[in-house]
């Protein structure tokens, strides 16, 4: 049996060190990746669950009068996003105040919190409590468009905060600048895209006229 060569050493160090090179380079982003494949997922989740929540009716006991639930919102920034719930005392059904009266809709005082469970209380529970915080910088973001899947025409760069509400009783969407709160969605509209970089990994959540939230990559 013979021994290995000086080359054929040489040859095998080579390889070993192309081979740990593409496994260093891979773990360097794998960091951001899984951070931002993780926050998207949450993301996409908790919209989705908030149209579930908008397709049923709840009655809410507040100071001892009764309230329906009416919407369910998702107040948004660059850097972070909470749930809340409109409700209401009026007789007038969900879908007729969000026709007539959409700023109804805006996050207002007193807050009324919104959990993975469905809960609606004042006080949140921190760990139900369904609200995230996004590691934003020049090279990392979050924005929203409603024309393109890379965002270029970021709505954050007009409004500091953008409300995403699905209300009762089929699961339609407003989408309310923060700062008349009116609704951005026209008659005709048909995606909206949340867009998110972190490193060198793009994703973008694409929702549908029908209200799914679908994660997608560039």
């Amino acid at each position: 049996m013979r021994g290995f060569t000086l080359i054929e050493i040489s040859i095998i160090i080579l390889i070993i060190t192309i081979l740990t090179s593409i496994s260093l380079k891979f773990t360097v982003f794998s960091g951001d990746t899984l951070y931002l494949k993780n926050f998207v997922y949450r993301l996409a989740s908790n919209i989705n669950l908030l149209k579930d929540f908008s397709l049923g009716r709840r009655v809410i006991v507040i100071n001892g009068v009764q309230n329906k639930a009416c919407g369910y919102g998702l107040l948004m920034t660059p850097s972070s996003y909470y749930a809340y719930a409109y409700v209401t005392s009026s007789p007038i059904e969900c879908d007729f105040i969000a026709l007539l009266d959409p700023q109804a809709f805006r996050p207002s005082s007193p807050l009324l919190y919104l959990h993975t469970n469905g809960d609606i209380r004042e006080l949140p529970i921190e760990p139900l409590q369904i609200k995230d915080n996004f590691q934003s910088n020049s090279l990392n973001y979050f924005r929203i468009s409603l024309n393109s899947p890379n965002c270029s025409d970021n709505l954050f760069s007009l409004y500091s905060q953008i409300a995403l509400i699905y209300y009762n009783p089929y699961g339609d969407i407003l989408l309310l600048e923060g700062g008349s709160w009116n609704n951005l969605l026209s008659f005709d509209w048909d995606n909206i895209y949340l867009c998110f970089r972190r490193g060198n990994e793009e994703i973008y959540l694409r929702i549908n006229r029908s209200g799914q939230a679908l994660l997608q990559n560039f």
